[in-house]
């Protein structure tokens, strides 16, 4: 199966529509979210509406958590802060319910490949597995083998780092083979952190068994002018986007 995996969207709907639009070209057979749908972006109903309407399987992010109160609003900084708030204040009660419902992660089943052999298991989760309601970041080799070494799973995906990255459960191990295990994460939509300011997203092949990370451009001249609608400064719209 081609799997799609984005993550950290951040109501960024220029973004989304962009990716959505390129890795529909590539006809995966699934599409996965890692959570934050929402937080430093201006369009949390879009990007939920869109999410839900496409029926994404999706996991519980932090900002997904601050917006529903869950995670207190301490754990976030300024500006970030007050989009949170404002989300809160401006998120139809639908879309509210459906970021209260939201698990922390999740192991669908996955059907057998071509040639009838079980396909790998996988699991989904925003920050690390272990402990998922606290979103450690798995931002080092170290971290992500730590992690294979506690779970079942062939293959775990997560965000929250907003890098895309792949680490086997061995070392010299550098792209996907079979026999091994990974955690694999596909960056962000939404809030790139490396110094490519293109959204990011990843296609898992499970019969191929082979990661493929795609970077997309998008317009964001409209995610500036949709924060620019709700009073935000261009230099506020820059920091959020991680652009300053």
């Amino acid at each position: 199966m081609k799997l799609a995996l984005i993550s950290d969207i951040h109501a960024n709907l220029a973004a989304l529509e962009a990716v959505l639009k390129h890795l529909d070209s590539q006809a995966p057979d699934a599409i996965f979210c890692l959570g934050d749908l929402v937080g430093y972006g201006p369009q949390p109903n879009e990007v939920i509406d869109i999410i839900r309407s496409r029926n994404i399987p999706c996991v519980e992010g932090n900002h997904d958590a601050g917006v529903t109160k869950r995670m207190p609003l301490e754990h976030f900084r300024e500006p970030n802060r007050s989009v949170i708030v404002w989300t809160r204040a401006n998120i139809s009660p639908d879309n509210f319910a459906f970021l209260k419902n939201l698990p922390l992660t999740l192991s669908p089943d996955l059907p057998a490949s071509g040639d009838q052999r079980p396909a790998p298991g996988i699991l989904l989760a925003h920050g690390s597995p272990i402990e998922p309601n606290k979103w450690h970041y798995l931002n080092s080799a170290v971290k992500c083998r730590k992690v294979l070494e506690q779970v079942s799973n062939d293959l775990v995906f997560v965000g929250h780092t907003h890098i895309p990255g792949l680490v086997a459960d061995e070392l010299g191990v550098m792209g996907m083979e079979k026999g091994y295990r990974f955690v694999i994460n596909p960056g962000a939509v939404g809030q790139t952190r490396d110094e490519d300011t293109r959204a990011a997203y990843a296609i898992v092949d499970t019969e191929e068994y082979n990661c493929t990370f795609h970077r997309v451009s998008y317009n964001i001249q409209e995610t500036l002018d949709a924060y620019r609608a709700l009073g935000m400064d261009s230099a506020t719209g820059m920091k959020l986007l991680h652009l300053s």
